[in-house]
């Protein structure tokens, strides 16, 4: 024991490597910084999902059903947003429900829920036809990935958190036993929107696919295999994680795409293997998933505040984050620093950026005229959460709404679905003496069956040395570092120590409980044979090669600009090569699109060649900002990156069309109008309408968050991702080049179009 001690002691801190790459455009130390006590949230939330006789409008929000769902025992039901009446009576969505308690467990607040049999009950989601745990009592499995895995995902979870409960250890497994099967019928292929367990067909909406569904049944698959130490389980989560590994693109669409880097973490970890973690966990962050253009983390300042770390869309209307997503992702993530201690740095610094940023989606945390439901009054514990945070709406930033009114008739737009899993927040994170050095307990929200000694990730955001007081209590434990490798102490230590960090050090705190068993084993140092250190140096990791695409994308001459007298662009006297656009099915409206280049802009011009199916045109700017997706547009998605370099935001510019030669008749949050100009001509009766414009460099280099002289647009050569969408009034006439309505191309296929800067003096010579 002395002579590891020493050794241990002995080697260097390890290096602050970047491992999430879209983390580094996080600021180290938001601001404005106001932690929001998380912990009385989860508690407020609590109670009033509990309270089945709380009074007031659209209350109480739950109620027991004493009706037969496949049981003689009552059952009961809450809707997904407050003020949906609708749903008043009824069983409503799993992943509202099981999220409530979840997110309840996860707070350890189980016993402040009441006498009621809550977790019992929620067994009324399990369909044995399906062999599943579905989103709707009596639902089937035709629908989608996501929908058909999260509610299982949950309940797997909560079975796992709660090891004496019987029904939900016999569930688990029938979940698991399903998926076995489902992959094996799959054919390990996930690439489909769904999987109908009945006709044992994939289902395929020819709109979207949800490839991250490997991702959920891996862990899922892997969990019961924990439990259960059968070893056909983890054959399964592998070949389903295969499908992962294989992958050229970002398997994301929803939230299961953290499950997968979670459990690969741990199988490289534990069992030894080498799974590509890193890409997995960069796939959770980064917004170049095909299938769900622009979903990822956000990032960025919204009305002066800092809103980096949170999930959702960062280009629906400039950016749209989700509690729900922001919440499980944070439970999901957070865990793999303690299997791949390389992670800790970057995942301390994205939990204390989410964890400042999600206060907003709160209504006490916004003016009244900054959320679109400040009028009910139900909820003075602020414990309920808005659906979502958008950038801006009606001039407001931020703006604290959701779908619901708009969308399906609720009253509000408070999320409940979302509002549940905050007790998993509220369990991860906690405040120390140091404003902003979390203590983020990484057991909290790792569900799987693993034993570990209580392990807490530090990290100091500020330049200076800091020193952090650990409330180690009673007990005597030895403190070791799973980033430096090292005991921080010689002796046991108990009640207060003063943990010293320096500037952007992180910490990895292992509470050892006293013990001379101590072995090492390749990469892993154990204590009593619970793993302390999963990566101590003893042994180099290999590193996985970056998987670069072969590019199959067609190049697109974006010429330098020869200008008229009047200082007009002369497209027919440069060879910028014609982009053709169509608004996909169900539409008659065809477009061109072309794009010319100086030192200092852009230009683009978008002519219509075709008449429009229906002629809908945004009346003003103000109303294309409100709902873009109801009048006849052209979007335009610019990614330097084409899909795989990490920037900070990949603008997407609307433009409208217009009879009426309006000017700036456009949307992008991050261009305002000294940095994007737009003209409009034509009429739509002529079908000859045009866009003309030019967005400026400078504004480009500065959303793209390029500084370096390297990196900075524009240079002959560089190559510009241009995924245009064309709306030929309302999103049900909309498509991407090939027709896709939701599927953005990759950047690399034979969809995706590379705009390759050129100088006129190049002719007509195509560019590569």
């Amino acid at each position: 024991m002395p002579l590891i001690t020493l050794l241990l002691a002995g080697w260097l801190a390890s290096p602050q490597a970047v491992m999430i790459d879209r983390v580094r455009f996080l600021p180290d130390q938001p601001k404005p910084y106001l932690l929001r006590d998380w912990d009385a949230t989860a508690k407020a939330a609590n109670a009033i999902f509990f309270d089945l006789h709380r009074k007031g409008p659209y209350l109480p929000l739950v109620w027991l059903i004493t009706g037969k769902h496949r049981t003689d025992k009552s059952t009961f039901g809450m809707p997904s947003y407050v003020g949906n009446e609708s749903a008043r009576g009824q069983t409503g969505e799993a992943i509202c429900q099981l999220g409530a308690i979840l997110g309840s467990s996860a707070a350890k607040l189980d016993g402040a829920r009441g006498a009621t049999d809550w977790l019992g009950m929620s067994t009324q989601f399990f369909n044995p036809k399906e062999g599943l745990v579905l989103n709707n009592v009596g639902a089937g499995t035709d629908t989608s990935f996501w929908y058909v895995l999260l509610p299982s995902l949950d309940y797997i979870q909560l079975s796992l958190s709660h090891p004496d409960w019987k029904q939900g250890k016999t569930t688990s497994r029938k979940i698991a036993d399903t998926w076995a099967r489902g992959i094996e019928e799959l054919d390990g292929n996930f690439d489909h929107t769904a999987y109908n367990f009945r006709t044992k067909k994939p289902l395929d909406n020819k709109l979207w696919i949800e490839p991250d569904a490997a991702a959920g049944v891996a862990y899922l698959e892997l969990s019961e295999g924990l439990r259960l130490n059968d070893v056909k389980y983890q054959q399964a989560s592998e070949r389903a994680l295969r499908f992962l590994e294989h992958r050229t693109n970002n398997p994301t669409y929803e939230v299961l795409t953290p499950y997968g880097a979670l459990s690969a973490a741990y199988l490289n970890a534990e069992k030894g293997e080498n799974w590509d973690v890193k890409r997995f966990t960069n796939w959770c962050f980064e917004p170049t998933a095909p299938q769900r253009a622009g979903w990822g983390m956000v990032l960025g300042n919204w009305g002066g505040l800092d809103v980096g770390g949170l999930m959702g869309s960062v280009t629906d209307g400039g950016g749209y984050a989700f509690a729900m997503n922001t919440f499980l992702d944070a439970a999901n993530v957070a865990p793999i620093a303690r299997y791949d201690a390389r992670f800790s740095r970057d995942i301390a610094k994205w939990i204390l950026n989410l964890a400042n940023s999600a206060r907003l989606f709160y209504g006490d945390a916004v003016p009244s005229d900054h959320q679109s439901s400040a009028a009910w009054k139900g909820d003075p514990g602020h414990g309920l959460a808005y659906e979502g945070l958008r950038r801006s709406r009606e001039g407001k930033s931020p703006y604290a709404t959701g779908d619901a009114v708009q969308g399906s008739g609720a009253k509000t737009d408070i999320g409940l679905y979302g509002s549940g899993y905050v007790g998993l927040l509220a369990a991860l994170v906690h405040p120390t003496n140091v404003p902003m050095i979390l203590r983020i307990d990484l057991r909290a929200t790792d569900f799987l069956p693993v034993k570990a000694f209580p392990t807490d990730l530090y990290w100091n955001p500020y330049r200076e040395e800091k020193t952090v007081t650990l409330n180690l209590g009673r007990r005597a434990v030895r403190l070791y570092d799973a980033i430096r490798h090292r005991y921080l102490t010689q002796y046991p230590v108990s009640g207060s120590f003063a943990l010293k960090l320096a500037g952007n050090q992180a910490a990895q705190i292992v509470q050892v409980t006293p013990s001379n068993w101590t072995s090492i084993s390749g990469n892993v140092t154990r204590v009593a044979g619970i793993a302390i250190d999963y990566n101590n140096g003893s042994r180099s990791r290999p590193e996985h090669a970056a998987v670069v695409p072969r590019d199959q994308s067609v190049s697109v001459r974006m010429s330098r600009a020869v200008f008229n007298s009047v200082g007009h662009v002369e497209w027919d006297r440069i060879a910028s090569d014609p982009i053709q656009l169509s608004g996909g099915e169900g539409s008659r409206m065809r477009a061109t699109l072309r794009f010319a280049w100086d030192d200092r802009y852009a230009y683009f011009r978008v002519q219509q060649n075709a008449p429009s199916t229906e002629t809908i045109q945004a009346p003003s700017r103000e109303e294309l900002a409100l709902h873009w997706w109801d009048f006849e547009d052209v979007v335009i998605s610019l990614d330097p990156g084409r899909g795989l370099t990490s920037v900070a935001s990949v603008p997407g510019i609307t433009l409208g069309w217009s009879s009426e030669g309006q000017n700036d008749l456009f949307l992008c949050p991050d261009l305002g109008a000294k940095d994007l100009e737009v003209q409009t001509s034509g009429t739509a009766k002529g079908s000859n309408r045009e866009i003309e414009g030019r967005i400026s460099w400078n504004a480009l280099n500065r959303a793209f968050g390029y500084v370096a002289s390297g990196e900075r647009l524009p240079a002959t050569g560089r190559k510009l991702g241009c995924q245009p969408l064309l709306v030929d009034g309302t999103f049900r006439r909309q498509a991407y080049i090939g027709g896709a309505r939701y599927t953005k191309p990759s950047g690399y296929d034979q969809n995706s179009r590379t705009l390759v800067l050129v100088t006129a003096d190049l002719g007509r010579a195509h560019a590569n």
